[in-house]
């Protein structure tokens, strides 16, 4: 049986590319590969065999491992991260905390699990955001229920705002209907 071989440029092209692209594939998996997907049997492997790993590191959008299991719904993993030391008040590129994901994604029981790790409800993004906030524009019911047991809200700063509004607008009304009763 005889094969074929395209001797074609354009064979050759395609060819010179595939190779090129086989250089970039990784073979090794990484944490943020187990915690992305879930793979629980390699994080913990690569976490008991790789004692300089860097269980903090980052992707491109600043995503650590941590960041990648919350947003998967991956509370084995979370767990296993957390319990060897990973950074429970990570943030990604623009200020996201991990636990602003978990209240995004609304999953109770990783957000529970990173609160008992020490995770701080009060950091705030780069838009002054909070994990309450997250959950309050998401509608995540169980989570703003949990924090207003937990957390109690003070006074909220929408509110506050509001009221300065108000004090603010009252203070201009009154200062010009001074300025109309002087005039007549």
């Amino acid at each position: 049986m005889a094969v074929l071989i395209d001797k074609s440029p354009f064979f050759g092209e395609i060819m010179s590319k595939w190779d090129d692209y086989k250089k970039t594939y990784r073979v090794d998996t990484t944490l943020i590969d187990c915690a992305r997907s879930g793979d629980f049997y390699s994080l913990v492997n690569l976490l008991s065999n790789t004692p300089d790993i860097n269980i903090d590191e980052t992707n491109s959008s600043g995503y650590s491992a941590l960041m990648l299991a919350v947003y998967n719904n991956e509370k084995d993993c979370c767990e296993a991260l957390l319990r060897c030391g990973a950074d429970v008040n990570s943030a990604d590129n623009v200020g996201n905390t991990v636990l602003m994901a978990s209240a995004y994604k609304g999953n109770l029981e990783i957000f529970k699990l990173l609160l008992e790790f020490g995770s701080n409800p009060q950091l705030t993004n780069k838009t002054n955001m909070t994990a309450r906030d997250w959950a309050l524009m998401f509608n995540r019911k169980n989570i703003i229920d949990y924090l207003n047991k937990t957390y109690p809200a003070k006074a909220d700063s929408k509110f506050k705002g509001i009221v300065k509004f108000i004090a603010l607008s009252s203070m201009m009304v009154m200062k010009r209907m001074s300025s109309i009763n002087q005039k007549n």
